[in-house]
């Protein structure tokens, strides 16, 4: 007469191993997934004034777009946010082009037609822009140094990349995140609703850490910025939930040196350069730092 009873135990045990197999197990794997997952977009062939070439980052070929000017000043890199491709950019490129700055447009790893299995929302990416600064330098086509300009994934990319270099002039950011570990938590409550204290993010990230091959510790950009040495220009999209405001002002005011901040207003995430306030607002910053 027992038998009823510790049958029902056992289903209940059952169940509450598979939920928690599939909670402490399949979940994070599914969201690591989406941390380190390529994005395939763009493809095709340089627009008119452009180079298409390829330079190498820790193994693997990243394709790029190059339009040249006559190096009297500083050249630009140009860092996409992420599921974008290169020929977002070119149209900004064209714009730094017609007050004499050589561009090269960089399409990072695992996105468009470069190489690279897994993407790091800027970790591993801040190596493909020290790559492009190196291949630049090493081609003749820097002789003014750098400014490095980023969407998102891009600006954390070029934020990471610049720290520390003598040889870039000005840094732009549009959208940067503070820290991965805090941009995960954030985006985990704003699409998903889970409070901070869910394992489930933790062993995501551990997950997406081991699979990709980067730490999550060292994607700070706050960190990134104590240490930038040239002018800083940040911009915020008025209408982004991802990157807010007070998000981007951390990065601001870890910055010891010049630097200035924007709110693109009434702009979604990674719109500001659709804004009539954009270019006066970029060409102004590089002007008042004798670029």
């Amino acid at each position: 007469m027992w038998r009823g009873p510790r049958r029902r135990r056992d289903r209940i045990l059952l169940r509450v191993v598979f939920y928690g197999s599939v909670a402490f197990a399949v979940l994070p794997w599914v969201f690591s997934s989406l941390m380190i997952a390529p994005y395939r977009q763009g493809g095709g062939g340089p627009e008119p004034g452009f180079e298409e070439g390829w330079l190498p980052s820790d193994g693997l070929r990243l394709r790029t777009w190059l339009l040249r000017r006559d190096g009297a000043r500083a050249t630009v890199v140009v860092a996409h946010g992420f599921g974008d491709a290169i020929e977002s950019y070119a149209g900004m490129a064209r714009h730094f082009g017609a007050r004499g700055h050589s561009v090269l447009l960089l399409e990072m790893r695992g996105h468009g037609r470069s190489d690279g299995e897994h993407t790091t929302l800027g970790g591993r990416e801040s190596r493909d822009v020290r790559a492009a600064m190196d291949w630049l330098r090493g081609q003749g086509l820097a002789p003014r140094g750098f400014v490095v300009s980023g969407v998102s994934m891009g600006a954390v990319a070029v934020l990471l990349a610049a720290a520390g270099r003598d040889d870039v002039r000005a840094a732009i950011g549009e959208a940067p995140y503070d820290s991965y570990r805090e941009t995960m938590a954030h985006h985990a409550s704003l699409f998903y609703g889970l409070p901070r204290w869910v394992p489930i993010l933790p062993l995501s990230i551990a997950l997406a850490e081991w699979r990709a091959g980067f730490d999550a510790d060292e994607v700070d950009c706050v960190a990134a910025a104590r240490r930038l040495r040239a002018p800083l220009l940040l911009i915020v999209d008025g209408a982004d939930p991802r990157m807010p405001e007070p998000v981007v002002r951390r990065i601001l005011d870890a910055h010891p040196g010049p630097k200035r901040l924007w709110v693109a207003p009434g702009e979604p995430h990674a719109g500001a350069s659709l804004n009539d306030g954009y270019w006066p607002t970029v060409e102004a910053f590089l002007s008042e730092n004798g670029l």
